[in-house]
């Protein structure tokens, strides 16, 4: 009987069997189509998974892979160990939401402490991709809270040099639990290009910038409409510098340009999506190109002060500004005069050229939208945005392109117009369509079939 036991656990049909169940654990536990290459039992505290596939349980489109999963289930606490992880980067939502809905926010999943361990941890995007080597970390539980602390190096940097350091706490001690997740890069210089999968505003920046300092993002306590409690993300990235921005990507599609690597010192900055906007910091251009046409916006918009005329493009030498973002308004000051070698600008020089100043701004304070209009485009609209009117803008949204009504609309079309003597005027009223795809200008001459202008 031992050795039917035996000859039935040593068979593929018994091992397939254990793979089966074993995918079925994890996508129950995942939320994720799980596939697994190969099934081991090495000792009797430690399992092995080869080739772990994770998909999207509904478009099965792939998530990532691990080449091979050690589990090691010792008395009071568990061991696991990535060989060669990789992972989408336009899905580190889904594994942000696998790590913390799924795991940290489920108290039965982290009564003991756990040990991970990866090595080659490789993040892809379209167009770049960074590996993450010698990543170790912890999962600690308590009464109150359990906390996750890990550490990483990226690849082909110096082994002596301070590790990125990222701490994730969930707190359970209070009425909402929170969750606050902390970034320090030491002294690495982490690139964002392989971001741009997850979120375009990456890719705005260029394939150069880079990330510095420390980073934080926490729920905090807010309240609806209705006065219900609940929680926001606020993100805090105060102290944090970003470098080797690229001007000529971010301005690509606007209608004025700019050239040249900028730098942004951030001495202050929260925000809260819908609410809290505390920004203050630096922005910095050693040299570049910039279009005349933006020197009009600048005076025009921005109350800036022109100290010369430049009919075409031009070459500058410095663009250095000092802001403050707060409760909707902005403050700026040219910092020129305070860098090394153009300590002759004037106090307040934002933009300097030939050794000349070109734009002057001394402490002032705006409308933070005024920023908007700055970079918008001809055909652009006023829109009154306010608190009361802020949940409109997803139904009334901007026109796309420039609208071409040749007659003004200055009533209901359907009714016709008297003049104070009662004759009807405009008897052919101008034609609105109906659809809210576009609108339709005046109507066709007779026997012009009509067309219908979409933006």
């Amino acid at each position: 009987m031992t050795m039917l036991i035996i000859l039935v656990m040593w068979s593929p049909w018994y091992h397939r069997r254990c793979v089966l169940a074993t995918e079925a654990a994890l996508a129950l536990q995942t939320g994720l189509d799980v596939r697994i290459g190969s099934l081991e039992r090495v000792n009797p505290t430690t399992w092995q998974l080869g080739d772990v596939q994770l998909r999207d349980n509904e478009t099965k489109q792939s998530i990532g892979r691990v080449r091979i999963v050690s589990w090691v289930q010792e008395d009071n606490r568990t061991i696991v160990r990535l060989s060669q992880p990789e992972i989408r980067a336009e899905y580190l939502g889904d594994v942000w939401d696998l790590v913390h809905d799924r795991f940290l926010c489920r108290p039965e999943h982290t009564l003991n402490p756990i040990r991970l361990a990866a090595d080659d941890l490789t993040i892809q995007s379209a167009h770049s991709q960074i590996t993450i080597r010698d990543l170790d970390g912890t999962i600690l539980p308590d009464e109150k809270q359990v906390t996750a602390m890990l550490s990483c190096m990226l690849a082909g940097e110096r082994p002596d040099i301070e590790p990125m350091e990222i701490e994730i706490t969930r707190r359970r001690d209070e009425g909402l639990p929170r969750t606050t997740v902390s970034l320090r890069t030491g002294e690495l210089n982490a690139p964002l290009a392989w971001l741009a999968g997850y979120h375009t505003a990456f890719e705005k920046l260029g394939g150069d910038a880079t990330f510095h300092g420390a980073a934080k993002l926490a729920q905090v306590p807010s309240r609806d409409r209705g006065g219900n409690a609940g929680l926001d993300w606020m993100l805090d990235l105060s102290s944090a510098r970003i470098e080797n921005i690229d001007l000529a990507r971010m301005t690509e599609f606007l209608p004025h340009r700019l050239a040249g690597k900028a730098s942004l010192q951030l001495n202050r900055c929260q925000i809260v999506p819908g609410g809290v906007v505390d920004v203050d910091g630096v922005i910095q251009v050693a040299g570049g190109w910039i279009s005349a046409s933006l020197l009009p916006r600048l005076a025009e918009d921005l109350g800036c002060e022109l100290t010369a005329t430049v009919p075409e493009d031009f070459q500058f030498d410095l663009i250095a500004i000092d802001f403050d973002l707060y409760d909707g308004k902005l403050a700026m000051e040219g910092l020129c005069n305070g860098q090394r070698g153009f300590e002759k600008m004037p106090p307040g020089t934002m933009l300097c050229a030939g050794g000349q100043p070109v734009v002057v701004t001394g402490p002032q304070q705006i409308a933070a939208t005024q920023l908007m209009r700055l970079f918008a485009a001809p055909h652009s609209v006023s829109v009154p945005v306010s608190g009361q009117t802020l949940e409109m803008l997803w139904l009334l949204q901007p026109p796309r392109g420039p609208l071409t009504l040749n007659d003004s609309v200055g009533g209901i079309p359907s009714l016709p117009r008297f003049d104070e003597a009662g004759h009807s005027v405009n008897e052919n009223p101008p034609r609105i369509s109906g659809r809210i795809s576009g609108f339709q200008s005046a109507p066709a001459p007779n026997g012009t079939p009509p067309q219908r202008a979409y933006w």
